[in-house]
């Protein structure tokens, strides 16, 4: 029997069509991929057909890639660290429709992918969110598997040269796997992070560090967020901390280390023992500024919002509630895609401060601000930028 010799190729279509109200929207994406079987003769080909199965990995694939590519780079590392050793196969094929006259059978199959064990979320709200999300859509957690039910329908050209497959309904599945990817790493240190990865460490991290003083020991956080860094671990217990360079000439007056540049003041800066985030005002090109950042705290910044140029009353929102104990609470909020960024911080030195993370409606991270936490976000200062007010509520426990 002769050789059969592969050539593919690729197109695209999108649209957005209703999901339900966990998510507001989705993107369906359909594939289309044609093979050239060389001198294989005109037997219609099966579902199970090797070069169709073949077909359907690699639709997914070139989908995987597309989406990969529209991410930040910042993402695309993240996700990357758990794609790259992770093999996506199809199983459980069956044919639910056959077509004797055109050889047209339309398939089923079942995509899977084991995950790496610390990619699964222990915690059951996380879970319940993830299940909640993306089994009405198809795609579920089976342990350490992720599954996803997916349709194709495989045909030969009249010709007898080609085979067409389109494959349509894995994008629930490569959804769900791109929040456990990102959910293995979010809440982690860069030295974790290169762990993971297999990476050698940051310098910084490489070394042997002196037991931090007393009142600077982090307290363990169960979510990830924003944060602010920890002062220097070589400063004796009893000695001011020192802040960043940049920090001196932007506002004297403060002492807590923050990201905001020698340009820039910072309104809200902090520690939850891992990260350290920021929001800094400025002005540039006449406009009011507002800027949040987020990095490790041996690290660079791995998130800055908004772009250049772009000025708070069109970047941001502001709002206040009355918490639980009777005392307002402040706070800023910008949404980027399905998820939605909220720095709070009541009235008064002492009252709690931090970031709350929430991905479609669901509160995912709640960081609290564990030491050199600082904040000038009262009602004056945002009512000041002009933003709109958030309606939405603020979830805090």
């Amino acid at each position: 029997m002769p050789e059969c010799s592969l050539r593919g190729t690729n197109s695209y279509n999108q649209q957005e069509e209703k999901m339900n109200s966990k998510r507001a929207t989705a993107v369906t994406l359909a594939a289309t991929s044609v093979v050239l079987l060389a001198a294989c003769g005109d037997k219609a080909p099966s579902c199970a057909d090797p070069a169709a199965v073949s077909l359907v990995q690699q639709i997914y694939q070139q989908s995987f890639d597309k989406e990969h590519a529209s991410m930040s780079p910042e993402r695309q590392r993240s996700v990357q660290i758990t794609s790259k050793n992770t093999k996506v196969t199809v199983e459980s094929i069956t044919t639910a429709r056959s077509d004797e006259s055109t050889g047209k059978k339309t398939c089923s199959a079942v995509l899977t992918a084991v995950m790496p064990q610390d990619a699964i979320p222990t915690d059951q709200r996380m879970l319940n969110h993830l299940r909640g999300t993306y089994e009405p859509q198809g795609a579920a957690l089976d342990g350490n598997t992720v599954k996803g039910n997916v349709t194709y329908i495989v045909q030969r050209t009249e010709d007898g040269k080609e085979i067409l497959v389109k494959l349509t309904g894995h994008l629930a599945f490569m959804g769900l796997f791109h929040d456990l990817a990102m959910l293995r790493v979010f809440d982690k240190s860069e030295a974790e992070i290169a762990k993971i990865a297999g990476e050698a460490p940051p310098a910084a991290a490489a070394k042997s560090a002196e037991p931090p003083p007393p009142e600077v020991s982090p307290v363990t956080q169960p979510a990830p967020a924003a944060a602010v860094p920890a002062p220097a671990n070589t400063a004796p217990a009893a000695a001011p901390v020192t802040p960043p360079a940049n920090v001196t000439a932007a506002a004297p007056a403060v002492t807590v280390p923050h990201l905001c540049t020698a340009a820039e003041t910072p309104i809200f800066a902090c520690s939850t023992g891992k990260k350290r985030a920021s929001v800094c005002t400025g002005r540039a090109g006449g406009n009011e500024q507002l800027t949040y950042r987020i990095a490790p705290l041996e690290g660079a910044v791995e998130m800055e919002y908004p772009s250049a140029g772009t000025g708070a009353a069109s970047a941001f929102q502001r709002g206040s509630q009355v918490g639980q104990d009777g005392t307002a609470v402040n706070f800023l909020s910008f949404d980027k895609g399905n998820y939605r960024y909220v720095v709070y911080a009541g009235d008064g030195e002492n009252e709690r401060k931090g970031v709350v993370v929430e991905q479609s409606g669901k509160r995912i991270a709640d960081l609290r601000c564990q030491i050199d936490a600082m904040s000038a976000m009262s009602a004056k200062e945002l009512d000041r930028y002009g933003m709109r007010v958030d309606s939405r509520p603020l979830q805090l426990p």
